[in-house]
């Protein structure tokens, strides 16, 4: 099997360094037979990486332009990834959302988890608001993100562990600890509810950032246990990197025992599609 589309794509629009257009012939190159943009959601606060509000009007105007335009060979789709607490965004106006935590928070200070230029702002607010108890600020994000979920009701839940960024070594919080698990488990609940399909994103591993996708495996095969729906995304930025890691991830699912994965449907298809996985 193959994955032929991405629903996690950036641009120039927000924090990417390729255009729409760039993306869609690399798709094509690809043989992709749908490709799906979700730029960052206009922010409410630190608009670090969202679309400025004054574009967002102009985004979804320039994807629809191109899903026209490429209509014939392609089967291009405008979304929009929402952050969890900052976003700004009328989800009626995209075709899909995908909803994703970007920020640790604590006593009305935040921090950016996946920025490397603000990763002392990070340790710091463990220091300061939770008295260097990393466990409980990893517990606080995943139960904030299982209850946005519910509250949003999203298409996909993006890069659900993307606070373990900066815990190489567990130099941030102990991922193996009982709080945290309960906190992940307990958001994977809610979002389960809440209809999602769980992102298996492969973008951390295309930068370098990590070596496992997010979720890391032993959540993916709890997602698994719950029944939850999968799709493959790799929050690409630059074209070169659309189908990064696509294949790792699909062995890793296999040996894992999930027998499909979803995709964005091509031409005449429904916009999520379930594709078996061959063994």
């Amino acid at each position: 099997m193959r994955i032929r589309s991405n629903p996690h794509t950036h641009t120039v629009f927000s924090d990417g360094r390729s255009t729409a257009r760039e993306q869609i012939e690399r798709a094509l190159a690809l043989g992709f037979s749908a490709l799906g943009f979700s730029d960052h959601s206009v922010q409410r606060l630190d608009a670090f990486t969202g679309i400025p509000a004054p574009r967002e009007a102009a985004y979804r105007a320039g994807i629809r332009a191109l899903a026209a335009e490429y209509a014939p060979r392609i089967r291009v789709y405008l979304g929009l990834e929402w952050d969890s607490e900052f976003g700004l965004a009328d989800p009626a106006q995209y075709d899909y959302i995908l909803l994703s935590a970007h920020y640790v928070l604590g006593g009305g200070g935040r921090a950016l988890v996946d920025c490397r230029p603000r990763r002392a702002a990070v340790f710091a607010l463990r220091r300061a608001m939770y008295a260097g108890d990393g466990e409980a600020m990893a517990a606080d994000y995943f139960e904030r993100l299982g209850r946005r979920a519910l509250e949003r009701r999203p298409d996909i839940l993006g890069h659900f562990d993307l606070v373990k960024y900066f815990n190489a070594g567990g130099e941030l919080y102990d991922r193996d600890s009982p709080r945290v698990r309960r906190a992940q488990l307990q958001a994977l609940e809610r979002i389960r509810e809440s209809g999602a399909l769980l992102e298996v994103n492969t973008g951390g591993m295309a930068r370098g950032y990590v070596d496992e996708p997010y979720p890391s495996r032993d959540i993916l095969r709890a997602w698994r246990e719950m029944g939850g729906g999968v799709i493959l995304g790799s929050d690409c930025h630059d074209a070169a990197l659309l189908d990064y890691g696509f294949d790792q991830a699909l062995a890793w699912l296999r040996a894992d025992g999930f027998e499909g994965v979803y995709e964005l449907g091509g031409p005449g298809e429904d916009m999520f599609v379930w594709r078996p996985l061959e063994s």
